[in-house]
């Protein structure tokens, strides 16, 4: 086997490093380690790569942002209206379930650890808003806190929460936007489908999925 590093990987597959680990971790990339480091089989990016060519283009973040909202019945506001025509005729003609394969750039994914005496505070924060299992009623997960932050805010909610971002076991899920915030004001809990989105990822929990493909199919 041709072996890739970590940055190898995420250089050939045009993503960030952190996003690599994020398909190591879920199952998507097979790995091992060599001493201290994480190697892929150039083999294996290279299904990928195919696999994402089939699916489509990833699209951008704020595209990706305005297929979730209209999904969720609100106003992408942030897009013009001939964009949000056009993306809503794909929608419409593809349907969401199709579409979530490339939404993957609507947040930059980040593993951490918070004490766990602060992470109600956390999920009440102005700042975030919660998503993944803490959306749904009917899926219950105390392992792991997911959120949705602002870029611009990700430095300082590190710093208030004393973020340890290194951890083996990370009990925090943060995603972060880059551009316009997708959420209304003063919301606090994610839309289904932007949870189903977010649960969808979890591939080592099956139990996620299918609660995720439930939510789907209710739209």
């Amino acid at each position: 086997m041709a072996s890739l590093s970590v940055s190898q990987a995420a250089e050939r597959l045009g993503v960030n490093v952190r996003r690599v680990r994020q398909l190591i971790e879920l199952g998507r990339l097979p790995a091992q380690k060599v001493g201290k480091q994480w190697v892929v089989d150039s083999n294996d990016v290279a299904e990928i790569q195919g696999a994402d060519r089939k699916a489509g283009r990833p699209y951008s973040s704020g595209n990706a942002w305005g297929i979730l909202v209209m999904a969720a019945g609100r106003e992408p506001t942030w897009l013009s209206n001939s964009e949000q025509t056009r993306l809503r005729g794909i929608l419409e003609s593809q349907g969401i379930a199709q579409l979530l394969p490339r939404l993957s750039r609507r947040s930059e994914v980040l593993e951490w650890y918070v004490h766990p005496s602060l992470l109600e505070r956390l999920s009440t924060d102005p700042r975030t808003v919660v998503s993944g299992a803490g959306a749904v009623d009917s899926l219950i997960d105390e392992s792991l806190v997911e959120v949705y932050i602002p870029s611009s805010a990700q430095q300082q909610i590190e710093s208030d929460f004393f973020v340890d971002s290194g951890a083996d076991r990370p009990n925090v899920r943060a995603r972060s936007i880059v551009g316009p915030w997708p959420f209304d004001p003063g919301q606090k809990v994610a839309d289904r489908i932007v949870a189903a989105a977010d649960l969808l990822e979890r591939a080592s929990d099956p139990r996620s999925a299918r609660v995720a493909k439930e939510l789907i199919a209710d739209g």
